[in-house]
């Protein structure tokens, strides 16, 4: 019983093998037949896109007489040669010449830069000061006798900037500008304002080297009381003090400057550098006599402080003070000065 049992399921096992390879089969002929009518489709597309050429060849033919284009041999006909015309030439175009295109540059102008000079009295003299386009003052000259002696002075500060003769200073206090000075950096020509580090007076050099060489130059007859930055120090009368000193100080062979102390030893007064021993000397006394002459200002910059300045009596700068918080600290610093003004060297 078992043996049969077997045997049946061996005999349904191989029916269904017989029927899978049945489907198999069917399935590849299938497949062949689909891959046979795809090329024959195929086929049937080439043979029809060769006789839609042939007839586009045959409509351009057909024009000029040649016989049609068919698979079979074709026999030549004789065609009689039209008899050729010559061409007739083209009427000539006076056409309008074009216009010459100026030649283009190597390189492209540089953009002048956009800032101004503004000429202005201030003080009892006349300044120019050197704006950015934003409206930020970035130079204020020295006083002028003249609007034109100011004029001239901006050719001056053109020049010294070209040089490059820039020196940054900072004070006791810590607030740092830069001194301009000229081409042999025998005179000081330009004091920046004053700035809360040394950082930002650098920053201040390179605006100027952006702005200084605009052409436009502005005469105002004033300006508002709020932007006066200079005021004339009225004459003092001070008690006399012989217990300071000027000190002639050498820093290097062609470096030498003037010191003012008072008898505490509280220094006054520091000179600009010059050159030489013997042109240090004449400047104290340049020195001695513009304190005799009281011809002291004094100063605020945008910082709101305080800087006394003293002029020859031609109105050229020759000592800036330090810079004070107030305005009263430095008066109280002019008259300090006046007052041991009259002190001898120490060399």
């Amino acid at each position: 019983m078992f043996g049969l049992f077997k045997r049946k399921k061996k005999k349904k096992e191989q029916e269904q093998q017989r029927l899978l390879e049945l489907e198999k089969q069917a399935k590849i002929e299938e497949d062949r037949r689909a891959e046979e009518a795809a090329l024959e489709k195929e086929k049937r597309a080439k043979e029809a896109a060769k006789e839609a050429v042939i007839e586009q060849e045959q409509a351009k033919l057909d024009v000029v007489g040649v016989a049609p284009i068919t698979n079979e041999p074709v026999v030549a006909k004789p065609v009689k040669k039209a008899p050729v015309k010559k061409a007739e030439e083209a009427p000539k175009i006076n056409a309008e010449p074009k216009p010459k295109q100026p030649p283009k540059k190597e390189t492209e102008e540089k953009k002048k830069p956009s800032g101004k000079y503004e000429i202005y009295p201030e003080a009892g003299m006349f300044k120019f000061r050197l704006k950015a386009s934003n409206g930020e003052i970035l130079a204020v000259s020295f006083g002028y006798a003249s609007r034109n002696g100011a004029k001239a002075g901006i050719t001056t500060f053109q020049k010294a900037v070209e040089t490059g003769n820039f020196e940054i200073s900072v004070d006791k206090a810590g607030f740092a500008h830069y001194d301009l000075f000229g081409s042999r950096k025998a005179r000081v020509i330009m004091i920046g304002e004053f700035y809360k580090n040394e950082k930002l007076a650098e920053s201040a050099v390179e605006s100027v080297k952006r702005f200084y060489l605009t052409e436009n130059i502005v005469d105002l007859d004033e300006i508002p009381a709020s932007e006066v930055r200079e005021f004339v120090v009225d004459k003092q009368k001070v008690d006399k003090n012989k217990n300071g000193k000027y000190e002639l100080i050498k820093e290097n062979a062609r470096s030498y400057y003037i010191k003012l102390v008072a008898n505490n030893g509280q220094v006054l007064l520091v000179s600009q550098n010059y050159a030489s021993k013997q042109s240090a000397l004449n400047g104290l006394e340049a020195i001695k006599n513009a304190i005799e002459a009281q011809n002291f200002t004094i100063a605020k910059d945008k910082q709101d402080r305080y800087q006394y300045n003293l002029y020859t009596s031609n109105n050229q700068l020759i000592v800036s003070g330090e810079t004070y918080p107030a305005k009263q600290s430095c008066l109280s610093s002019i008259q300090s000065v006046l007052r041991f003004g009259d002190a001898e060297l120490v060399e």
